[in-house]
C-alpha cells in the first residue's frame, strides 16, 4: 500500500504545483495557516472512495473500492475529490453528481423524441419547433452523460450554455464590461431562451386543435395513455400478443409511425400521409412495414424526416 508521503508526492505530479500549493493549505496546521487535515487510508467499501470527517479534520481514502485494491492513481484521483468536494466545495459529489446527470440525461431523451415528432409529423409548423426541440434534447443528453462522467468537477458540459456565456463574455469585453458578468448574463439568457423554447415548442408540437392534450384510453377505450399527438402503451388491434409502445398521429388522427411489439420482437410501421408537390397531391404510401432491421427502421425515419423538413407537409 502506497504511503501518504507516495500519494502527495504524485499528486503533484499529477495536478501540477498550483493544486499542489492548495493541497499544502488544507493539510498545513492552523498555527501555519492551514486547514489542519491528516490524511489516513482505510478500507472503509465507500460508493465515493474516500470520506472526509470535517470536525475530526481527517481525510480517509478507501484502500480496497468494494474488495478490489487501490493503485496509487487511484486514490490520488480520490484525495483530489475529496479536497474539491467537501473542503473547497467546487465539485459535485458521487450521489448529487447521479440525480442531476440521470434526470438530465431522461429530460432530454423525452425532449429529443418529441422534438423528432416534431419533424416528422406531416403538419404545417411543427418543423422548425422540432429542430429546435430536438436540439435542445440533444445538448440535454451531452450533459447529462458528461456529468455522470464527472465532467467539469461533477457539473457537466453544456455545450450550448457554455457558448451562450462565451458570446456574453466576448461582447461585455468589447464594450469595456467586466467579461465575468457577460459570461453570467449570456447562460441566464440561454437558461430562459432554453426553457421557453423547450416548452411553447413541444407544445406547439404536441397540440392538436380541438382535443385533450393529456388523456387516458387511446380511441376512447381503456389502456394507454395520450398526450397530444403520442399514444403511448396500449394493447394492439392487430397484434393479441403485442402492444404498441409509441405511436404518432397527426391532425387527423392519422398513424404516422408506430412502434409495436409481436412475437417478443420490436417492430416499426410508418407512412407519410399526403404530400403537397406544388399544385400536386400524392397520396400517402408505406415506408416501413412490419420492419424489424435498425437499418430499415433508420432509413424510413429519414424518408419521414425528409418529407416533413424538405417538403412541408
Amino acid at each position: 500500500m502506497p504511503t501518504v508521503e507516495e500519494i502527495v508526492n504524485r499528486y503533484v505530479d499529477t495536478y501540477g504545483e498550483d493544486a499542489g500549493l492548495v493541497l499544502l493549505k488544507v493539510l498545513a496546521h492552523p498555527s501555519a495557516g492551514g486547514e489542519g487535515y491528516v490524511i489516513r487510508q482505510k478500507a472503509i467499501i465507500d460508493a465515493d472512495g474516500w470520506e472526509v470527517d470535517t470536525a475530526s479534520k481527517v481525510i480517509t481514502l478507501d484502500t480496497t473500492s468494494w474488495g478490489f485494491s487501490m493503485d496509487m492513481d487511484d486514490l490520488v484521483e480520490n484525495l483530489n475529490e475529496a479536497v474539491e468536494t467537501d473542503i473547497l466545495q467546487v465539485r459535485m459529489g458521487l450521489l448529487p453528481r447521479l440525480g442531476w446527470g440521470t434526470g438530465k440525461v431522461l429530460l432530454g431523451a423525452v425532449e429529443t423524441v418529441v422534438g423528432v415528432v416534431g419533424i416528422i409529423v406531416p403538419e404545417p409548423g411543427t418543423t422548425a419547433a422540432g429542430v429546435s426541440v430536438t436540439i435542445l434534447g440533444a445538448n440535454s443528453i451531452g450533459d447529462g452523460i458528461s456529468q455522470l462522467a464527472g465532467a467539469n468537477r461533477g457539473h457537466g458540459y453544456n455545450i450550448l450554455g457554455e457558448a451562450s456565456g462565451a458570446l456574453g463574455s466576448g461582447i461585455a469585453r468589447a464594450v469595456g464590461s467586466d467579461p465575468k458578468l457577460g459570461e453570467a448574463i449570456g447562460k441566464g439568457v440561454f437558461l430562459v431562451t432554453s426553457v421557453t423554447v423547450g416548452s411553447l415548442g413541444s407544445i406547439r408540437i404536441l397540440k392538436i386543435p380541438g382535443t385533450t392534450f393529456a388523456r387516458l384510453g387511446v380511441g376512447g377505450q381503456r389502456g394507454g395513455a395520450v398526450i397530444g399527438r403520442i399514444d403511448l402503451l396500449y394493447g394492439s388491434s392487430r397484434a393479441k400478443d403485442g402492444m404498441t409502445i409509441i405511436n404518432i398521429n397527426n391532425n387527423a388522427g392519422q398513424s404516422i409511425l408506430r412502434f409495436v411489439t409481436h412475437d417478443g420482437r420490436l417492430m416499426a410501421n410508418a407512412r407519410i400521409g399526403k404530400v403537397f408537390e406544388g399544385s400536386k397531391i400524392i397520396q400517402g404510401q408505406k415506408i416501413l412495414r412490419h420492419a424489424t432491421s435498425g437499418k430499415e427502421i433508420l432509413k424510413g425515419l429519414l424518408q419521414l424526416a425528409a418529407h416533413g423538413a424538405v417538403r412541408g407537409i
